[in-house]
């Protein structure tokens, strides 16, 4: 499954985007990434997708996949397919989106 990411810049706020997407489950997800952030913005789907956007996504990604086994929130069996894209933020940088997809998804 490959998934396409858009960019939104807030209209309140210049030095904020969401980056989103139409989920096949009905969500809209969005990860709201402040520029100069050192930290991904993340969301997780109602369906298991998850996604990061911003600096050092990929590794926060892991990081949060991690953390819900260690707390029991997703199962030790749980496994996920991890993909990697960027996307184009409205003041020219490319910011990094990781996002995780069950392996049992759909």
């Amino acid at each position: 499954m490959d998934i396409k990411f858009s960019v939104r810049q807030s209209k309140k706020d210049k030095d904020v985007v969401e980056v989103r997407y139409d989920c096949s489950c009905g969500c809209h997800p969005n990860a709201r990434y402040r520029r100069g952030s050192a930290d991904a913005a993340h969301e997780h789907c109602c369906c298991g997708i998850a996604h990061f956007a911003g600096a050092d996504a990929a590794a926060q990604l892991e990081r949060y996949l991690s953390d819900r086994r260690l707390q029991g929130i997703d199962p030790p069996e749980r496994e996920y397919s991890v993909q990697t894209s960027n996307v184009r933020a409205p003041w020219g940088e490319e910011l990094a989106v990781a996002y995780a997809i069950p392996k049992n998804h759909g």
